[in-house]
């Protein structure tokens, strides 16, 4: 009877436990990230006696956790793509909203930019279209300075993200590292009971929780310990030993922060090898849309601003003096790396508007010449001097190499600056520069009949360029004379000498250009010269005016509305296909939950069969236990 007694005490003590572990499965049913727990019951060693062997009853051996490594390494993997896509998504749309915004965009602004000019075109005398021509690149500057400062913003803001998830980073591993700790402790005593299956949960929701930061590698080195790699394999955890990152300034471009990794050894700048979680979208929007985004609104602006001053300084303004820039804006950045040892300095200039790409650059000294190379990997190599010059994609590299040391390297940043700073420094409108610089008078004794157009301007910077020419035809008409060096069809004529005449004929001299043609007669004069008081002329107002659909940008096969236009669909296209990769990761990713809950999670039925069934195996163990209880008064009393 005692033997009955212990087994049915032991059979209590287990369905107790059994009900006390389904409680605990109910109680978590909408625990997030909470696996079920099963009692495993196992039978006590039994006792050999006269012959035989009695049974000694039950114990619960262990208390395991449902768990599936296949579905929580797809739930964690998935989860890191989705937060990646859902933050790109979230930043690319800001982008787009800003450029895309019908009122508040470049293209409308830009649209009313040049009808203002074509008024003046119109009526070149008019101050009321020249002060609204201004006014006009004020606004279109301002908008310029708008865009580029929400894309400031939300450079700014990408930047405290990153620093803010590289902290969370820093802390979920370390919350991983205390639970390897307190699993360590619970082996060493041998307490590996219900509470371990918790702290095994607790440590699958926090790499989930890592995961949604950051793309993780998870490797199980012992029974309950793990370590976590990131990027191109760097360890952040290995066991109980954690390695944080931390974000600093690059040494490239000091106004960007690196994310450096901080190993037994060295500290690694490992930002370009992390992708996947809030950091990779974070990283990769920064990367592949805000930089090129910030670099194609500043490659507009400059080209609008280089376009419009060069045909600004080809006119002549109401004061009869030469065009003047009509845009200032910021120029190229060049930016010491901070691990240069010499003293080599730089500048860079833009100086073809046409050739501009929307690359960085980086230029490093190899002992012997200075290798540039872009974002798009294209290449350029110029030997080392003082200074030493390279033209390359638009750009002018002016490196002063004296004291320049193996591996000085700088960071070239055309366009970065160029839209924000965008300003009109005209104020003046009598110096709007509608009209050429140059125009041609026939004689009017003249005899022939003799066609000489307006002409154009060559080379405004010509000290000659509005000192009056004369040409003279000679007898025969056949030929004529200049008082000035004049060059026809490649071939140069000094002053004074015979020019052969022939119909449409182009006469270059002093930085002007004029085609001739017609019937002259001996002695008909005609006379190029400086166009001063010519207030009603528009043929620079026209030129400026017609920039608009003129080919600038790409080579010069792009105008400034479809460079801004191919901006906003990139954007949107890249916009779009955010939201649908999103979308469709987030289907995969419910997917993925739904398969781990339904091998792991909580199923209340089951729950409540398995409480009825341990509930029935108690009641019939305690009857056991009322079973012995009146044997032993049976007995008593029969020998009483």
């Amino acid at each position: 009877m005692p033997d009955m007694l212990n087994t049915a005490v032991s059979g209590l003590l287990t369905f107790q436990r059994a009900l006390s572990t389904t409680s605990h499965n109910i109680s978590n049913v909408n625990t997030d990230g909470y696996s079920r727990q099963n009692v495993e019951i196992e039978t006590n060693l039994p006792t050999f006696k006269s012959g035989s062997y009695y049974g000694n009853g039950s114990h619960v051996e262990s208390i395991t956790r449902a768990y599936d490594q296949f579905l929580t390494k797809e739930l964690r993997d998935t989860t890191s793509v989705y937060s990646s896509l859902a933050k790109f998504s979230e930043l690319t749309s800001h982008i787009d909203d800003v450029l895309a915004d019908p009122q508040g965009g470049v293209a409308p602004i830009l649209q009313d930019f040049f009808a203002a000019m074509q008024d003046v075109a119109d009526d070149p005398t008019s101050t009321t279209a020249r002060i609204a021509m201004l006014q006009m690149g004020d606004t279109l500057a301002s908008r310029f300075e708008s865009i580029d400062n929400r894309f400031e913003e939300l450079t700014i803001n990408t930047t405290s993200e990153i620093r803010r998830v590289v902290d969370e980073i820093n802390d979920l591993v370390v919350a991983i590292r205390d639970i390897n700790l307190a699993l360590d402790r619970a082996n060493a005593s041998g307490n590996l009971t219900q509470q371990s299956s918790d702290l095994l949960d607790t440590r699958d929701n926090l790499l989930n929780q890592l995961a949604e930061r950051v793309d993780i590698t998870v490797v199980n080195e012992q029974e309950n310990q793990i370590s976590i790699f990131i990027g191109n394999g760097q360890t952040v955890l290995t066991n109980t030993v954690a390695f944080p990152l931390s974000t600093q300034p690059s040494t490239s471009d000091p106004t960007l922060d690196s994310i450096a990794y901080n190993g037994l050894i060295t500290v690694a700048d490992i930002s370009d090898n992390l992708t996947g979680g809030e950091l990779g979208g974070l990283l990769d929007f920064h990367r592949t849309i805000l930089i090129p985004t910030r670099n194609a609104l500043g490659r507009t602006a400059i080209a609008i601003a280089e376009e419009m001053n060069a045909q600004m300084r080809d006119g002549m303004d109401l004061n009869g003096n030469l065009g003047q820039d009509f845009f200032s804006y910021t120029g190229p950045q060049s930016i010491a790396f901070s691990s240069n040892t010499g003293t080599a300095s730089m500048s860079t200039v833009v100086s073809d508007a046409t050739a501009l790409t929307l690359d960085n650059y980086e230029i490093a000294f190899d002992g012997a010449n200075w290798n540039l190379t872009s974002d798009s990997g294209t290449t350029a190599t110029v030997a080392n001097g003082a200074p030493a010059t390279l033209i390359f994609e638009g750009l002018t590299f002016t490196i002063n190499g004296a004291g320049a040391n193996l591996g000085d390297r700088f960071t070239i940043k055309p366009l970065v600056s160029a839209a924000g700073s965008l300003q009109v420094v005209m104020t003046d409108p009598r110096e709007v520069a509608a009209a050429v610089p140059i125009r041609s008078i026939t004689s009017l004794s003249n005899l022939g009949e003799i066609d000489v157009s307006q002409g154009i301007v060559t080379d405004v910077t010509n000290p000659n360029l509005l000192n009056p020419a004369t040409f003279t035809f000679n007898s025969p008409a056949t030929s004529l004379t200049a008082d000035v060096d004049v060059v026809v069809g490649g071939i140069a004529y000094a002053a004074g000498g015979a020019i052969p005449f022939s119909s449409n004929m182009l006469i270059d001299a002093n930085g002007w250009q004029v085609s001739l043609s017609g019937a002259p007669q001996p002695g008909d004069v005609f006379i190029v010269e400086s166009n001063a008081g010519g207030i009603g002329d528009n043929r620079n107002a026209l030129n400026l005016a017609n920039l608009q659909n003129q080919g600038v940008l790409n080579g010069g096969i792009t105008t400034f509305q479809e460079d801004y236009s191919a901006l906003v669909g990139f954007v949107g296209s890249k916009t779009l296909a955010a939201f649908l990769e999103r979308d469709a990761q987030e289907s995969l990713l419910t997917q993925a939950v739904d398969r781990k809950d339904s091998r792991v999670g909580v199923n209340l039925d089951e729950e409540a069969a398995d409480m009825i069934r341990y509930q029935q195996a108690y009641e019939a163990t305690a009857r056991i236990i009322s079973t012995v209880q009146t044997m032993f008064e049976t007995l008593l009393n029969s020998t009483r």
